[in-house]
């Protein structure tokens, strides 16, 4: 049977100057023993007691695997083992609780795979106070009796007392979460993955795998059991982001049954788990928006409209016009100021959508402003422009106050409506004729030769009487016409209405 070198009493003596953290900073495991059959791997030589805990205290090695006795009164183990069968929940096997399986998996875990004598002897007896407890914990008479018998038993002592005070702090399921800030294409996604011990308390040292698409970095868990990773994104979307943290404390017990039922059962030591975690990063990107009005020109009380051509994330989402104006000029059209009114729909593929129409009340230029709301994915827009004329509907008539006349000035009285009183427009009163009589000027209609007329600048929503000088006689058709302009519509009054035929004789 093997026995403690010096260089082994060396590397202990120096394990017991340093942190607990750094207990494990010690030699990986050895060479690979014989399957089947336990092997002395780890510990020290003790008083053979024809029992499992006698004559070795520390780690066996099974399978390449490091394992630790955990049925002390069973006979030596010479014919093997089982597979490992996970066990969350010795309770039944000597009496151990949910807790305390929990806390002997989690010194397995941390402390067992490392081959070192005096910490693996404290792992032995660990799980034995945990698994077994009474005579076999380190105070009761069997465990002290087999502590005092390592050539090295102040170190086993303090090792196994740090051991199961670490394991009533942190003992338990390990559980992992990541989360991710969202970005703009061209930022960075900040992806942060937390690890909390069986407690909730941070758990620090833990190395970590940040995976988002195509990139991964690598870091270690800090005292806060943190790890960050920062990523460039260059396109928009929702970029998947994972976390895989490594080198877990398993809070189960990998048990080994023996294959025959009256040897001694163990427990396998060095078990780590990898935990996965993973969420979603918003990456946004920009939308584009074009508009047009539908039509560009109209009539006051006319509805306007405009179509938003959009594309984006496909996500439904608000797009919201408003008519801004009146404005004098195309030119001094802006997205500020007075509006008529605003109206929304929804958009959600790319294409056009003709948002809900608007009723400009007076002439003038006008302009949409036009926005589409951000998603998770795409950024805000918006745009102004697809200028909309809105013309006037002039309505122009006009009355002979002196039908029956004798060459000379005629009196005709003419009214304009439908403009606004400024600017001025021009209108004109148009004498027809003469015709011999009035079956001639009734067959001609106002397509007759212009005896006279009369120009004369007009504001909106006002009459003046003109005075068309007509000296021949006969008969005569008067109509007064409104030229079109920029903002308003021309028109005549009507042919042949009451009051607009004049007799010269």
């Amino acid at each position: 049977m093997a026995k403690t070198t010096g260089a082994s009493v060396r590397r202990t003596a120096l394990l017991v100057a340093l942190p607990a953290a750094l207990l494990v900073s010690v030699a990986p495991m050895g060479a690979v023993a014989r399957p089947d059959t336990p092997q002395r791997w780890a510990g020290y030589e003790i008083t053979q007691d024809g029992r499992a805990d006698g004559s070795w205290i520390g780690g066996y090695l099974v399978d390449g695997r490091p394992v630790f006795v955990t049925t002390p009164t069973k006979d030596v183990n010479r014919r093997g083992y089982q597979r490992a069968r996970v066990v969350d929940d010795l309770s039944g096997r000597r009496g151990a609780t949910h807790g305390e399986t929990e806390r002997a998996a989690w010194i397995l875990s941390k402390y067992g795979g490392y081959r070192d004598a005096a910490q693996a002897a404290a792992v032995d007896v660990s799980v034995y106070a945990l698994v077994v407890g009474g005579r076999w914990a380190t105070t009761g008479e069997r465990g002290a009796r087999r502590i005092r018998q390592a050539p090295e038993s102040a170190t086993v002592r303090r090792f196994a007392r740090i051991m199961l005070d670490q394991s009533r702090r942190h003992a338990g399921r390990y559980r992992a979460r990541v989360s991710a800030t969202s970005a703009d294409v061209g930022g960075t996604v900040t992806a942060t993955v937390t690890v909390v011990d069986g407690h909730g308390r941070p758990a620090p040292g833990l190395p970590v795998t940040l995976a988002a698409g195509a990139t991964a970095i690598d870091a270690i868990t800090g005292d806060d059991g943190k790890a960050v990773g920062r990523f460039a994104e260059l396109q928009s979307g929702w970029q998947r982001v994972t976390a895989t943290v490594r080198n877990v404390p398993e809070h189960r017990i990998h048990l080994r049954l023996p294959v025959r039922q009256d040897e001694a059962s163990a427990a396998e030591g060095g078990v780590r788990r990898t935990l996965a975690a993973r969420t979603r990063a918003a990456v946004r990107g920009p939308q584009t928006l074009a508009l047009r009005a539908s039509p560009d020109t109209l009539l006051t009380g006319s509805p306007a409209r405009v179509t938003a051509t959009v594309t984006g994330d496909g996500t439904p989402r608000d797009a919201t016009g408003t008519l801004h104006g009146p404005f004098g000029s195309a030119s001094a059209a802006q997205c500020a100021g007075s509006t008529v009114g605003a109206g929304s729909t929804t958009v959600s593929v790319d294409g056009a959508y003709t948002l809900p129409s608007l009723v400009p009340g007076a002439p003038g230029y006008y302009v949409w402003r036009v926005a589409v709301d951000g998603t998770a994915t795409a950024l805000p827009v918006t745009a102004c422009g697809a200028i909309t004329t809105v013309k006037a509907v002039s309505k122009v008539a006009l009355t002979a106050l002196n039908p029956e006349m004798q060459p000379g000035n005629a009196e005709v009285r003419v009214s304009l409506s439908g403009l606004p009183r400024y600017p001025a427009v021009n209108v004109s009163v148009n004498v027809r004729g003469p015709y011999a009589t009035q079956q001639e000027l009734t067959a001609a209609g106002c397509s007759g030769a212009i005896a006279t007329s009369v120009d004369q600048k007009m504001n909106g929503d006002a009459s003046v009487t003109l005075y068309p000088y007509v000296d021949q006689i006969g008969w005569y058709a008067l109509q007064a016409t409104v030229s079109p302009g920029e903002l308003h519509q021309g028109s005549q009054s009507a042919c042949l209405a009451l009051g607009t035929v004049l007799h010269v004789s």
